[in-house]
C-alpha cells in the first residue's frame, strides 16, 4: 500500500474514532489539542487497541500456519463480515475496520 493511501486511511480512521480537525489542527474525541501529533494506526498496533479495537462491536485476529500472514475480521453484524489478509497486523486491523465503515455508510 502506497504512503498516501496510507494516509487517507488514517484520516478515515481518525475521524471515525472521533478525532476532529479544524484549521489544521486535530483534537482528540474529548476536546484537548493534539500536541504530539495523531496516532498513524496502519504502523501502530497499540494505538490501534487503544483507539480503534474499543469501539469495535466484536473482532478477531489471528495468524496462518506460517506465521507470517495475519487475518483479521472484524464483525459488525451477522450480514457484514469483512475480512482482510495482511503480513502486517495493523494494517489488517486498519482496513478490515475501513470495510467497516463503508459498509455501513453504505446502508
Amino acid at each position: 500500500m502506497k504512503k498516501g493511501d496510507k494516509v487517507r486511511l488514517n484520516h478515515e480512521l481518525l475521524l471515525w474514532r472521533g478525532f476532529t480537525l479544524s484549521n489544521g489542527v486535530w483534537s482528540y474525541p474529548n476536546g484537548e489539542t493534539v500536541d504530539n501529533g495523531v496516532p498513524y494506526f496502519p504502523e501502530d498496533e497499540t494505538a490501534c487497541f487503544k483507539w480503534l479495537v474499543p469501539k469495535l462491536p466484536r473482532w478477531a485476529m489471528g495468524s496462518y500456519g506460517d506465521g507470517t500472514t495475519y487475518a483479521i475480521v472484524t464483525i459488525g453484524d451477522k450480514r457484514n463480515i469483512p475480512e482482510i489478509n495482511h503480513e502486517r497486523p495493523a494494517l489488517a486491523l486498519c482496513l478490515a475496520i475501513q470495510e467497516l465503515i463503508r459498509s455501513k455508510n453504505e446502508s
